[in-house]
Formats: structure tokens, C-alpha cells, sequence
């Protein structure tokens, strides 16, 4: 069983993936999801916990069928769900908290599931593990405009920034193209910027200013969804990124990338996004009812299956993403390297530093130079290990947002935080941002090769090897029931003693809950049934080595 990162729901609900029998898990405060080939079961904690039950399509408002699940105790399920489908859930909770809950979820799309990754610097193809990571260099403008040359029936952008030579060349020729071919185009941008894109475009495009003033800040998405209602489910994908469409951002000198992903699950949930800025489902917006900032409501799923892997997605300021950072941040084993422009929120700074400290993994960071005010940068540095934490080297803006977690072992579980969402408190509570966290060791190192070349080039050292020798930590030992109720059994199958080794436990904030030091250890059951539900990290530590685990209390 591979057990997947923690993440957290609105509501500071948690959510845990892990594969269980042909099984995708995703265990929620109330019950677990079960993603199977024909069936998505939801098996509640308690018989008691839901007394009513239903689902909506999240477009059409059409009830869809609930059933009963014989086969499970306290179970519901729906059975041959439609592919690409966005599900509202209601359900009714008895008790003294009683209260009628709104959560969503999406069906698996019949899409291929195709990543693809693009970067505007060079990157140090050393570090692959799998596939070379793609350095466009200028010619970022140039893949986008590929992408929207082959969109055949709609076309939505949310961008925050952007330039074009000319209405007839450029992104915006390639818009005008789109929507002279019949495409239907939506833009949402910024009101705040000069975007010199925008009166380039056909006046009869639509086209939606963010709002300005009072509790507004500035709309920072820059994603496209091209064909999310397509009959054919290979032609949806969704573009997104740290990149703005200006010169310096594309061109250089500025540092980005982008990601872009062909899923029409993914797709729909950006469009649910998109739709709640522009205030409708169609071609005319509606100012009356569009919703920004902080006034956005969280209803969009979170958790996707796309070509096998699982793919978070949230929205900012609706959906507490400064959690799932911290969230994936608590959740490394081995290694946790950064590139991001800036870093102004404390608690950020505190589960990394607590992380370090920990004793277990290994953290770099490489930060954008013109640190603004309030940055956490000069306290991070002082905490690492000298030469961990640098500042880009490059003239302009390191304007990366990304977070690479265990590059370095592949049998935990890489991921790769990615999107628009600065690590600020104006993205957390006021901007409108989007971030996509991929669980997927080859997408995790793509980004780790950008991140080696930045942070060299910034004097940062790596001590990490790419290698995993085994040895007494890594060979035969085995943590189990996995989840349980509380009661796990540590256990090395292969016979070997470990001397002097200490077992710590620390929950998802970083705390230790646990720990007993053993001149020999061979197996030992361990305890925690007092402990709340949740993820928990057990670490094997003596003077040389450590090792970890995750556990999950349910």
C-alpha cells in the first residue's frame, strides 16, 4: 500500500489518499471515498453520521443516484458514475453539531492524463530521474499559442498580466484567431494592471475586469482551459502557472514555468472557477452575481485521479491553501527544496524551521533577490544549514511558486506544489490565485531539476544523492495495521536488531506525541488510541541513520 500526503478541506476538514486493493482512498472528517473502475463509494464513520444523502450535478442542478452500499456498513455509493462528472455531495450529520454539509467531488475522466511541464530558463538535466525537463526559453509565448491554435469549441482565461505586438500576432492574434474560427472566448484580468493585451482584442470578446477597491485585491490567475465540454475527453487541458504573458515574464529575464495538464475532470472544475468570476455559464457575463476574492465561495472539488496519479487543486482565498502548503511541508520524509518568489507568512516559516528541526529531512530554498518587506527569508536562512537558503542570482524576478517534497525517495511520495499562489497573506486572504499540488515522482523531479539549476547557481550546495542505498533502515521493516485504530505493530521481517535507536511520533503539526529509546529493537507495538483521527509520522532514528513512515488513526 503506497499512503499519500495529508491535505486539509474547507473547514480544516483532513483529507488522506492512500491506494488500497485497486483502490483510491480519500478519507474525509465524515466518511471515505473510494474511488474504484465502476463504483465511488462513500462509507460514513458513523451509521449515526448521515441521516440524508444526496448528490447534485454541479452544472446542471440533476440529482444523481445514491445507493445504499450492501457490501459496506455505514456505506453509500454511486455506481457506474459518469466520466467527468462534478458532483455536489449534501448530507444531513446528526448529533448536538448537527448541520447539512455541501462538499464536491469528480468522477475520473476517460482522458489521457498527459503532463506536460515547461520552464523559460535552463534547467540541470543531472538531476533527472526520469524525463528531461523542457526549457522553452522565449518561446513560451510561442507553446501557449499552439494550444490555443488547436482549441475547437471554448476557450476561458483568467490572466493577470499581459502583452502582445500586435491584435494579429502574438497571444492576442491567436485569440482573435480562436474566436474568429467560431471559438467560444472568455477572458477574465486583472483591473488593476496596464494588461496592453486586452484592447487588442476583438471588441466582440467578452471580457471581465476584476473589481478594484474595498476588500478587493488583484485577480493573480494566469490559466487557460481550452475545450473543458468537449465530447472528445482528449481534448480538454488546462495551462497554468507562475507565468504572466509580458515580456519579461515570458521572455526573460524573469524565471517561471508552467504546467499543463489534459484532463477533462480538471478542466470542469476550472471552469466551476472561472464561472464564479464571471458571474455565468455563458458567453455574457454577470456582474450582479460574479464573486473575487474573498467573497468567492469554496465549490470546487479537490481531489482528481489523472493518468493514475492523484492531483490536488485549490483556489485561493476560498480554499485555505497556505495550509495545504504547510500540509505538504509536515508530510516530507526525506527532503523539501523551494523556489518561490517571496515567503511574508510566519506560520510558513515555523512548520519548515520545525521541520529542520525534526532532524529528518533536508531543506533548501532559493528566494527571488528584491525581498520585500516582511519577508521570512533572513529567519528561514538562520535556521537552515549555512548555504541552504540563498537568494536567486539572475537579474530580474525568481518568480517561481513551487515546492518539490522528497525528490529523493522515490518509495515515499514526490510531489510538486505549483501555481500562482505567492506565499503571502494578500494571496492567502485576497487574491485570486490557483495551485495544483501533483503527486508524482517524474513531474516532482522536472521541477527539482529547475530548482538544482537555480539554487547553484546561487551558491547553494546539495547534499543529497540520487541514489538510496539500502541498509538496515530501509530493508524489511514494516509498519502495521496501516490505517488502524490506533495499535501499530513496527516490525523488521528480515531479523536484523537495530541498537540504540529512538521511535518519535509527531502528528501533521509537527508535535511529538511519542517517543521511547531501545537499546535493541527487533519489533514493537506502539500505542496511540488516546490520539485524535489522523496522519502521523513515525520516525527510526539512531546516530547515523533515521527513517520514516506515515500512519494514519482512524
Amino acid at each position: 500500500m503506497r499512503l499519500f500526503k495529508t491535505i486539509t478541506q474547507c473547514c480544516l476538514t483532513l483529507l488522506f489518499f492512500h491506494f488500497s486493493q485497486g483502490q483510491t482512498l480519500v478519507k474525509e472528517n465524515d466518511y471515505t471515498l473510494k474511488y474504484s473502475a465502476n463504483k465511488i463509494g462513500i462509507q460514513f464513520n458513523d451509521v449515526k453520521s448521515a441521516m440524508t444523502i444526496k448528490a447534485f450535478d454541479a452544472f446542471t442542478n440533476e440529482e444523481v443516484p445514491i445507493d445504499i452500499d450492501s457490501t459496506t456498513a455505514d456505506g453509500f455509493a454511486l455506481n457506474n458514475p459518469a466520466p467527468a462528472q462534478i458532483l455536489k455531495i449534501q448530507y444531513t450529520t446528526t448529533g448536538t453539531n448537527s448541520k447539512t454539509t455541501t462538499q464536491y467531488l469528480a468522477t475520473a475522466s476517460l482522458s489521457s492524463g498527459v503532463i506536460n511541464v515547461y520552464f523559460n530558463t535552463p534547467v540541470n538535466t543531472a538531476y533527472r530521474q526520469t524525463q528531461n525537463a523542457v526549457n522553452l526559453a522565449n518561446t513560451l509565448d510561442d507553446k501557449l499559442i499552439e494550444y490555443i491554435n488547436a482549441c475547437s469549441a471554448t476557450l476561458d482565461i483568467a490572466i493577470y498580466n499581459s502583452y502582445s505586438l500586435s491584435a494579429s500576432t502574438g497571444i492576442a492574434g491567436a485569440i482573435n484567431a480562436a474566436h474568429s474560427r467560431g471559438v467560444q472566448v472568455r477572458i477574465v484580468y486583472d483591473g488593476s494592471t496596464s494588461s496592453t493585451m486586452i484592447p487588442l482584442l476583438d471588441p466582440a470578446i467578452n471580457k471581465v475586469a476584476s473589481p478594484q477597491g474595498g476588500s478587493f485585491a488583484i485577480m493573480h490567475n494566469k490559466f487557460v482551459i481550452l475545450d473543458a465540454t468537449n465530447a472528445d475527453p482528449n481534448r480538454p487541458w488546462v495551462w497554468t502557472g507562475s507565468t504572466n504573458w509580458t515580456v519579461a515574464q515570458i521572455d526573460g529575464p524573469d524565471q517561471n514555468s508552467v504546467i499543463a495538464i489534459q484532463d477533462q475532470s480538471l478542466a470542469l472544475a476550472y471552469k466551476l472557477e472561472f464561472e464564479e468570476m464571471w458571474g455565468s455559464s455563458t458567453n455574457i457575463p454577470d456582474p450582479a452575481v460574479s464573486r473575487f476574492g474573498p467573497f468567492k465561495t469554496d465549490n470546487t472539488p479537490h481531489a482528481f485521479i489523472i493518468g493514475g496519479k492523484t492531483v490536488e487543486s485549490y483556489f485561493s482565498p476560498s480554499d485555505d491553501t497556505n495550509t495545504k502548503i504547510i500540509n505538504a511541508i509536515n508530510s516530507a520524509n526525506s527532503d523539501i527544496d523551494i523556489a518561490t518568489m517571496l515567503i511574508t507568512r510566519t506560520d510558513i516559516n515555523t512548520a519548515l524551521l520545525n521541520k529542520f528541526n525534526s532532524g529528518m529531512i533536508d531543506i533548501n530554498l532559493v528566494v527571488d533577490s528584491q525581498n520585500p518587506t516582511g519577508n521570512q527569508f533572513a529567519s528561514i536562512q538562520s535556521g537552515l544549514t549555512p548555504n541552504h537558503a540563498v537568494k536567486s542570482s539572475f537579474s530580474g524576478i525568481m518568480h517561481h511558486k513551487f515546492m518539490v517534497v522528497d525528490n529523493f525517495d522515490p518509495g515515499s511520495d514526490p510531489l510538486v506544489v505549483v501555481g500562482s499562489h505567492n506565499w503571502s497573506s494578500a494571496a492567502q486572504t485576497k487574491n485570486d490565485e490557483n495551485t495544483l499540488i501533483v503527486h508524482d515522482a517524474n513531474i516532482a523531479n522536472q521541477y527539482y531539476q529547475s530548482f538544482a539549476y537555480l539554487y547553484l547557481q546561487a551558491s547553494g550546495i546539495i547534499t543529497k544523492t540520487l541514489s538510496i542505498n539500502d541498509n538496515s533502515f530501509t530493508s524489511g521493516w514494516f509498519v502495521y495495521p496501516n490505517p488502524s485504530n490506533g495499535r501499530f505493530t513496527f516490525e523488521n521481517k528480515s531479523g536484523n536488531t537495530l541498537e540504540n535507536t529512538t521511535i518519535n511520533i509527531t502528528n501533521i503539526l509537527g508535535q511529538r506525541i511519542y517517543s521511547k529509546k531501545y537499546k535493541s529493537l527487533t519489533n514493537e507495538t506502539i500505542d496511540i488510541s488516546d490520539k485524535t483521527n489522523g496522519m502521523y509520522f513515525i520516525q527510526l532514528q539512531n546516530q547515523t541513520q533515521s527513517r520514516s513512515y506515515k500512519i494514519i488513526k482512524q
